[in-house]
Parts: structure tokens; C-alpha cells; sequence
């Protein structure tokens, strides 16, 4: 039995091999899900930053789509409209955000619809 004593056997190494990729895998389910509240974020405070009478729908898209081509994930759809009677910005973007795995890829779509308060 000394002999055996600090020398990895096969289910050791394979113990170990499993231990890391379940690792890694954790690490990345936990980065994405950090991502996609980053990204919702973002969005909220670049809209929240830059809101104002004088934005038409089109430049807030455009400010909606800026974020989400920075964060490199595909775009799906992006709306926003600037309701003048009760000074609200109403929302939404889908986009795809594609995680690796080591062993697979997982693609899920997102969808955001929220709104916030506008000055003027």
C-alpha cells in the first residue's frame, strides 16, 4: 500500500478532470448571467444620462443599439418611444447572446421592456 501512497490512479485523474470543466463551466454560467444584467443596465444609464425633450425616437434606438453592438451580442429588435403628454421613455430590445461551454454553445435570447422618466 506505501507504494500507491501520492500517486494519481486513472479515476483520480479523471475525478480531477471533471472537477475543472465543471469549474469552468460554473464560472462562465455565472459571468453570462452577470453580462446580461450589465447589459440592461447599461442601457438604463445611457438613456437615463442622455434623456431630454429635444430626442427623437430615432436617435434613443440608436443610443439603444450602441450599447448592444459595444457588448457584441446580435441584435434582434430595439424600440423606443418618447411619450411627449406624459414625459415617459418606453422601451424594449431582444437581442442573442451566445455563451461557450467548453463542450457546447448555448444561445438565448433576451428580452427588455422598461421604461423611464424624461425631462422637459
Amino acid at each position: 500500500m506505501r507504494g500507491q501512497q501520492g500517486k494519481m490512479t486513472f479515476m483520480s485523474v479523471i475525478a480531477l478532470a471533471i472537477l475543472v470543466v465543471g469549474g469552468y463551466m460554473a464560472f462562465k454560467f455565472i459571468g453570462y448571467n452577470l453580462e446580461k444584467k450589465q447589459i440592461k443596465k447599461e442601457v438604463f444609464d445611457t438613456l437615463g444620462s442622455t434623456r431630454g425633450a429635444d430626442r427623437s425616437n430615432e436617435e434613443l434606438m440608436d443610443l439603444i443599439e450602441s450599447v448592444l453592438r459595444k457588448k457584441k451580442v446580435e441584435i434582434l429588435e430595439v424600440y423606443a418611444e418618447l411619450d411627449r403628454a406624459t414625459s415617459v421613455i418606453q422601451y424594449s430590445f431582444k437581442y442573442r447572446i451566445v455563451t461557450d461551454y467548453l463542450l457546447f454553445k448555448r444561445r438565448e435570447i433576451v428580452e427588455v421592456v422598461d421604461q423611464i422618466e424624461n425631462y422637459g
